[in-house]
């Protein structure tokens, strides 16, 4: 009992003074004006594979599920006002390129946060090569992430085209199903929060040291879309802001995934200082006590 405490002790005095608080509203304004793009490479991801109709109804669904159906249709249509134009080819690839610089960045903030709660910095005589193998990375965060989402889309699609042969053959019910729903939903979202947690913050780490903060805020970002989703639906959020209540009530769940993120982060750090394991920066970083 005491030792749990003592973590949670540990966990709030670190929220406390890496100011996780600010760390998630600033990522969660980023996300906003990063979200069309986002949007847009997993469903092109997706949609090669399901097709492109297929990939937007799974997405928009999800995100009716989680915080409403007026919120969704506001993400609707700004996949629809961002679509990638279908003229010449040229043009097709600066706007990927575009759109894949957009969505990166969001990688970069989550970046800085993570360097904060590890108490390093980017070194600024640092070479182009480093900021350039950072945006690569976030490329590749960017493309991973879209990967993982179509895994996720394609198990949930396969579910619900088996849910009425599973009732009548197995005798699976509804609330088998949605457990299935979230245990799946739960695993991909370790994967990604075990790769962010490794290869984002500038310290060297391994992945026995990342695992525990990752299932941690698997757990917790479950957890937290239940209760913020309720939270949500029955705040009646969107009646109090009138027309911007769709942008408030999405801003106001980024804000609190962000917050769990970096939670979750702050646990992996915790994990691996009392587990006394020697973290050090990168290459091309140092501690924040360096001059």
């Amino acid at each position: 009992m005491n030792r749990t405490f003592k973590w949670i002790v540990d966990i709030y005095t670190n929220w406390r003074d890496d100011r996780i608080a600010s760390l998630a509203a600033a990522l969660a304004y980023y996300t906003l004006f990063a979200l069309a793009p986002i949007l847009l490479i997993c469903i092109t991801v997706a949609g090669a594979f399901l097709g492109e109709e297929a990939a937007r109804h799974q997405i928009v669904t999800q995100i009716s599920t989680i915080i409403g159906k007026q919120v969704a249709l506001q993400v609707q249509d700004i996949i629809k006002n961002a679509s990638i134009p279908t003229t010449a080819f040229y043009v097709q690839i600066v706007s990927i390129f575009i759109l894949l610089f957009s969505a990166s960045g969001i990688f970069s903030e989550i970046q800085a946060g993570l360097n904060i709660i590890w108490g390093v910095k980017a070194n600024p005589n640092a070479s182009r090569f480093s900021f350039i193998t950072s945006r690569i990375l976030s490329f590749a965060m960017v493309l991973i992430s879209a990967f993982l989402l179509l895994i996720s889309l394609v198990i949930t699609s396969m579910l619900a085209a088996l849910s009425s042969r599973l009732r009548y053959f197995v005798g699976v019910d509804i609330f088998s199903e949605l457990l299935l729903s979230y245990f799946i939903s739960f695993v991909v979202a370790t994967f990604l929060f075990a790769l962010m947690f490794k290869h984002l913050p500038d310290v060297k780490l391994k992945w026995n040291n990342v695992w525990v903060g990752a299932l941690s805020t698997s757990l917790l970002f479950i957890l937290g879309k239940i209760v913020i989703g309720f939270y949500l639906h029955h705040a009646h959020i969107a009646n109090i802001f009138g027309a911007a209540g769709s942008l408030i009530i999405l801003l106001i769940w980024i804000y609190y995934s962000a917050q769990i993120f970096f939670l979750g982060a702050e646990i992996t750090k915790i994990y691996s200082t009392k587990k006394r394991i020697t973290i050090t920066p990168v290459r091309n970083a140092k501690q924040k006590s360096e001059k």
